[in-house]
């Protein structure tokens, strides 16, 4: 069996070690590095290559090197097979999920959702608000609404152990085409505590439209998460 190069068995110490930091925390000088591993500079400038090639670290000029490993990856350039909802997208990527549900309502729908919907004000309206979990790490304040009468038996369905996407092709409602939004604000005083972070800390709002097969918007939804905790990954293509 080949043995391991050494500088990959250092990168994979190293990354094991920074995953325990904050993002954007300042990394151990190199001459330090090679005193703790005991290992020449050459093989630590070597892991430390890959890693920033790997998207892990960051090197500024005049201020050093920074860990940036733990954003999580969004990755809306492959729905087709990833599916699509949060779920989906960060199980492709091996992250797992889970959700803490806040509220669960219908509620009437004002001028603002129902222009995002397609519907009449004053039409009924399914409203998910869920803080989502990856890897058991707070992520993201999340706003789901859907017409009431797209799919009633939505208040039955105990959405911090199902996935609202699988909910709905569950009830022959399919997905199709996603339209995405994605801006940064400062934090209000609820999405600070939600998010446990400052109010006018940067946020991410990404506000997602959501089409069937029939071009119809099946649901409007807005996710916030703090800004330094995301990395998006957009594919455009030119067609004639």
């Amino acid at each position: 069996m080949k043995k391991e190069l050494l500088h990959t068995q250092i990168q994979k110490r190293l990354k094991e070690k920074f995953d325990e930091l904050p993002y954007m925390s300042p990394l151990t000088s190199e001459r330090e590095l090679c005193q703790e591993y005991q290992v020449s500079r050459p093989t630590i400038r070597k892991a430390l290559a890959v890693m920033e090639e790997n998207g892990q670290i960051i090197r500024i000029p005049g201020k050093g090197s920074f860990y940036i490993g733990n954003k999580i990856p969004i990755d809306y350039s492959n729905e087709k097979r990833h599916g699509f909802g949060l779920s989906q997208t960060l199980m492709s990527v091996g992250k797992v999920t889970h959700s803490r549900v806040l509220q669960q309502v219908i509620e009437i729908a004002d001028e603002d959702i129902a222009g995002h919907l397609q519907i009449e004000p004053g039409d009924l309206v399914f409203h998910l608000q869920r803080l989502r979990y990856v890897n058991n790490e707070l992520y993201s304040l999340s706003n789901d609404y859907l017409p009431l009468a797209l799919c009633p038996s939505l208040m039955e369905i105990d959405f911090s152990k199902n996935s609202l996407m699988q909910t709905l092709q569950k009830n022959q409602i399919h997905p199709r085409r996603t339209d995405n939004i994605i801006e940064f604000s400062k934090a209000d005083s609820q999405t600070a505590a939600y998010l446990r972070l400052k109010k006018g800390a940067p946020v991410s709002v990404t506000r997602i439209t959501i089409y069937d097969e029939k071009n119809k918007i099946i649901q409007y939804a807005i996710s916030r998460s703090d800004a330094y905790k995301s990395r998006f990954h957009v594919i455009s293509t030119l067609t004639d």
